[in-house]
């Protein structure tokens, strides 16, 4: 994490205070003190995690490190006096908090195009790569179909299934209470887990067909906005909030769309455009 001197830490503190919003009090703190405490494995296509002891050592790490360390949501700076930087969320925005964190899970997930074409100028064709991800997760629905016990292996490769599934079936949902880091992390790549594969699919058809499809491009707004709809959350957020007024309906959705994506996007009748035509 970067020092501050104290006069910066003053004036941080300042801005904190000044943020009413708690979903921008949460991009405030993990802009300048990162909101992810620890350091979770990178996108691994092997999913080493759940196969490998010394690999699933890692989480079981992060676990322990999460379990004995409840000021996970506070910053305290002391000089001549106390600089507090607390988000920790009340009941009413305990989801906000875990939606925050899995959207910073979701956004680092690698980019899929550039990263399946080094593969293949490394020599790893396409096929091969998609044959290795069907067989990696047909391998995670044997275990979890066939083996029953409650082992950390087995509950994280569920938490993970979880979020490849709803993802496959087009209807992950945000986060309904605080959760864990751990399971939020589990949760996105599994998410991340089912783009890869049709990044993968696309790459393959992309390459027997190629005057048919063509060239993915730079998620900007509008692009995360069409991920969001193809993951179905968009339409989890018109059902969740249908019952608000047209106001207070319009100001939640472009809310938590801001919230997603990270964007640090004010016009809300821009981004209710967006969303509109997604």
């Amino acid at each position: 994490m970067q020092l501050y001197s104290e006069n910066q830490i003053r004036d941080l503190h300042s801005e904190f205070k000044n943020h009413k919003k708690y979903a921008a009090k949460l991009a405030f703190f993990d802009k300048y003190f990162g909101i992810i405490p620890f350091p979770f494995p990178d996108f691994d296509p092997q999913l080493s995690l759940f196969f490998q002891d010394e690999k699933t050592s890692t989480l079981i790490s992060i676990f322990k490190m999460e379990r004995n360390n409840p000021g996970l949501t506070e910053k305290k700076f002391s000089f001549r006096e106390d600089f507090v930087f607390n988000i920790k969320p009340t009941n009413s925005n305990s989801a906000a908090y875990s939606s925050f964190i899995l959207s910073r899970f979701l956004a680092r997930a690698p980019a899929f195009d550039k990263w399946i074409l080094d593969r293949e100028k490394e020599g790893t064709p396409v096929e091969e790569l998609l044959d290795q991800a069907n067989g990696m997760v047909n391998k995670i629905e044997y275990r979890l179909q066939y083996e029953y016990d409650k082992s950390f292996h087995l509950q994280c490769m569920s938490v993970f299934y979880k979020g490849f599934y709803d993802a496959f079936c087009k209807q992950a949902n945000l986060p309904g209470k605080k959760r864990k880091f751990i399971e939020l992390y589990l949760y996105a790549q599994g998410i991340i887990y089912t783009h890869y594969i049709r990044s993968l699919k696309t790459a393959l058809a992309k390459s027997r067909n190629p005057a048919e499809i063509s060239d993915t491009k730079t998620l900007d707004f509008s692009g995360k906005l069409a991920l969001l709809s193809d993951l179905g959350i968009l339409d989890f957020l018109k059902r969740k909030f249908s019952r608000l007024d047209p106001f207070s309906f319009e100001n939640k959705i472009a809310e938590i769309i801001r919230l997603i994506t990270g964007e640090t996007v004010e016009r809300k009748d821009w981004v209710l455009s967006l969303y509109e035509h997604s």
